[in-house]
């Protein structure tokens, strides 16, 4: 359980009013609720704000775990889900004047006690550095993971401070030039390393991977080296596949075995160029191309041929996993029983990952962006060109580097995701400007990025974007009424799409309300994200499954509540599934009216069905099952965001 302040103990102790489970309940600043959830139950508190306000709020999670959706007049404003118990913490900011909705459900149907605090209610910062403490308070005390932030303007480093604390077991707080992991954001200096060989003639980055590392296997048409750099040479995804071998995301394996993986891989999940799909695996190999081409290993090879060059005397690459990094923050996960718990690096990431950097350091890479000191304007223009697919579509990437706009200024970007740290990098060049922040805590939201931005350089944005058109197009009656119903993504998050007024509504479980607008006559955008879903329909016009485009494809089925899995239909399913692709066994058994799978590496998993012969495996990703020509279940093909179609043949049947 988290250790609250002394402030926020006050203020549960003095201004604490019970919470009933129908009611709609006003809150204020320095108000406490206390309410209890059951299952399928919904509270609202209302919380009225004049315009312009910041509100800082927590939900203290006694014991379930609270999804907390904000709501305004105009439709959702914010949804914060990230510990399952302490504190779920929440900032939001009101632009009109007007009663704001808190609306708090339980996670997948729990029952418990909760309490809810207003903290704080003030006017949105007006200069900078306040406005950035503002955004950064939820990380800013002595019990909780922080960050550090750094602020580039007109080519100067003219901000950096750090929050909250980089080391709950020795209570040291994270402090200006200390280290942090930046994840992916490590992606844009591994294109550059392989540029820079590119402008020694010992390669090309439009040569095959094949040539660099030949035992990777031939799968009848060439991947190369720029395949990799922008996801698209059709390689399975690393993380995404151990997760089906049982591997967590702390557990070591060496980078060997990401050769295995794709020698074990049948077939390329798309042809090179054809297909956007965020790949870990193709930056793993450019760093093992980096050590044969150079002689050098990665680490050494980037310390010598980039840091150094830049000054940035103390930014490292991580060699193995549990390095002793010195002056670095501690990595946080939240714990299931409250509070942290302390999280290993991922294992095997050079090249995708692995860096550890400070502000300072981080400021001279940008500058390198304006000044072309390392690699020259010829390696600049290359990492910042936007990848086109064959289709002719824009994949909004370059080489380790996302090509953006923001309040119609240039904005070349990337975050970072390691098992705890988060990290946001934004450039822009027009305004020889960026940002930096980084964050040894899970629940850190990348999103803050912008805001941060916006606080020292908005004056220079065109005034803030209108919700993105979109082009809507004709759909059916008939295919609308096709689309309702219940669907499940293959992580088992359900969403219930229905049609009102001739308008199709999508409620996400555990989230607010929002309107699919048709884009063709089997497409739909979700206002309010960057996401869209692609249906797919049968000659019948009816449509079973689907694909949720949202950072990646997350395949969706219908979930066929009219159609009840009765135990003896879902023993037909029953036996032990082998995939010698991964190499991992999976035996299927009905236990208590459900069928749950299981494997020695992984707690065992209830299957959820949805569309015919189609079960989520929560994490694992969909099972997809197979039948002979008699009927007979003959395997499974499991799905997740970035890895596809990893085949389990059925080995026996109970019985059998």
């Amino acid at each position: 359980m988290f250790r609250r302040t002394a402030l926020a103990c006050l203020l549960a102790a003095s201004s604490s009013v019970p919470l009933a489970a129908q009611d709609t309940r006003s809150i204020a600043e320095g108000q406490t609720l206390t309410g209890t959830l059951a299952a399928e139950s919904e509270h609202e508190v209302t919380l009225a704000l004049q315009a312009g306000q910041f509100v800082y709020g927590f939900v203290d999670q006694l014991d379930v775990d609270v999804v907390v959706a904000i709501m305004s007049d105009k439709g959702p404003v914010g949804r914060f889900d990230t510990p399952s118990r302490g504190e779920e913490r929440f900032t939001f900011e009101s632009e009109e004047a007007g009663t704001f909705t808190i609306r708090l459900t339980s996670f997948e149907d729990g029952e418990g006690d909760y309490t809810i605090t207003i903290r704080r209610i003030e006017d949105i910062a007006d200069d900078p550095e306040d406005r950035i403490d503002q955004l950064m308070i939820a990380y800013d005390d002595d019990v909780t993971p922080g960050a550090i932030v750094g602020v580039v303007e007109d080519g100067r480093l003219v901000f950096e401070k750090a929050y909250g604390m980089a080391n709950l077991t020795w209570d040291i707080p994270f402090e200006e030039g200390m280290r942090s992991n930046i994840g992916s954001v490590t992606k844009q200096f591994t294109a550059m390393g392989l540029l820079l060989l590119e402008q020694e003639g010992k390669l090309s980055l439009d040569d095959e991977v094949r040539t660099h590392i030949p035992e990777l296997p031939d799968f009848g048409t060439p991947v190369t080296l720029r395949n990799l750099l922008n996801h698209v040479g059709g390689y399975r995804e690393v993380y995404n596949a151990f997760g089906m071998m049982g591997y967590g995301g702390e557990d070591d394996f060496p980078r060997e075995k990401v050769i295995q993986l794709v020698q074990r891989q049948p077939d390329l999940q798309a042809p090179p160029n054809t297909e956007f799909n965020y790949n870990n695996t193709g930056y793993i190999l450019v760093s093992m191309t980096i050590e044969r081409v150079s002689g050098m290993s990665f680490q050494d090879y980037m310390q010598k041929r980039v840091f150094e060059r830049l000054g940035m005397t103390n930014t490292l690459l991580t060699n193995h996993q549990g390095q002793i990094i010195p002056n670095s923050g501690m990595g946080y996960v939240p714990a299931e029983q409250g509070g942290y718990r302390q999280a290993r690096d991922l294992p095997a990431a050079a090249g995708a990952g692995g860096i550890y950097t400070t502000a300072e350091d981080m400021a001279k890479w940008m500058l390198n962006y304006r000044d072309h000191t390392l690699g020259g304007a010829e390696a600049i223009e290359a990492i910042t060109t936007n990848t086109i697919l064959e289709s002719g579509d824009s994949t909004g990437y370059g080489l380790g580097l996302g090509l953006a706009t923001h309040r119609g200024r240039a904005l070349w970007t990337h975050t970072g995701g390691d098992v705890a740290h988060r990290t946001y990098f934004g450039w822009y060049p027009e305004l020889e400007s960026g940002v930096f922040v980084s964050s040894n805590n899970a629940g850190f939201p990348t999103s803050i990025g912008r805001p941060l931005a916006e606080a020292f350089f908005g004056d220079e944005m065109e005034p803030e974007e209108e919700e993105a058109d979109i082009v809507a197009a004709e759909m059916s009656d008939e295919r609308k009424e096709a689309i309702v119903g219940l669907w499940r993504l293959a992580a088992g998050l359900e969403i219930d799409i229905e049609l009102a007024d001739g308008d199709l509504r999508a409620t996400p479980q555990g989230q607010p309300m929002t309107v699919l607008v048709p884009t063709s006559d089997s497409t739909v955008s979700i206002t309010g994200v960057d996401a869209s879903v692609t249906f797919r329909f049968e000659v019948d016009g009816s449509t079973r499954s689907a694909v949720l485009h949202q950072g990646g494809e997350n395949p969706m089925s219908r979930v066929e509540q009219d159609d009840e899995l009765t135990p003896a239909m879902l023993r037909a399913y029953e036996g032990r599934y082998w995939s010698d692709e991964v190499e991992v066994a999976f035996e299927l058994m009905v236990e208590d009216g459900e069928l749950v799978a299981h494997n020695i590496r992984l707690p065992s998993i209830t299957l959820q069905p949805g569309a015919t012969d189609t079960f989520a495996a929560g994490a694992v990703g969909a099972f997809e099952f197979k039948r002979s020509g008699n009927g007979e279940v003959t395997g499974f093909m499991v799905n997740n965001a970035r890895t596809k179609d990893v085949w389990f043949e059925r080995e026996w049947v109970p019985g059998g």
